[in-house]
């Protein structure tokens, strides 16, 4: 119960942050805990870079969960979220699609395991450091 807790405090210091949040779970199962957190007070999952930019216009919690590691688009927009400018490639509109965050009452929020934190890790992302809050338990 203890994590529960301290997760819940987690997420309270996530709104306003100029800087993607990071939620970093031990294993699967701690991951839908995290989920269902989120979920519980009121985040919506974002399923990839396009549908995460209508977060970022207007007040809202959003999540994203990185399933085997972190994607090229994705790792793009945690570098550019904190320069006040965020530009990916959108391949279904087959453009580029160039966003200002409104960072008034949003949070944003990456979910990963350990494992697919090493595998990005491993091919040269470096998401800590580009993080703000973090939570792991």
């Amino acid at each position: 119960m203890s994590m529960q807790k301290s997760f819940t405090d987690f997420l309270k210091y996530t709104s306003f942050q100029k800087e993607v949040s990071l939620a970093i779970a031990k294993d699967e199962t701690e991951l839908q805990q995290f989920v269902k957190s989120l979920e519980a007070d009121n985040f919506r999952q974002a399923i990839d870079t396009s549908d995460l930019f209508k977060h970022i216009l207007k007040p809202s919690k959003a999540f994203v969960i990185i399933k085997d590691k972190l994607s090229k688009d994705l790792y793009d927009f945690i570098i550019q979220y904190p320069t006040g400018q965020v530009e990916i490639y959108d391949k279904f509109n087959l453009k580029s699609q160039l966003v200002t965050p409104v960072y008034d009452k949003v949070s944003v929020i990456f979910v990963i395991t350990k494992d697919a934190l090493k595998k990005t890790q491993e091919l040269g992302y470096q998401m800590l450091e580009h993080a703000g809050v973090s939570y792991q338990s």
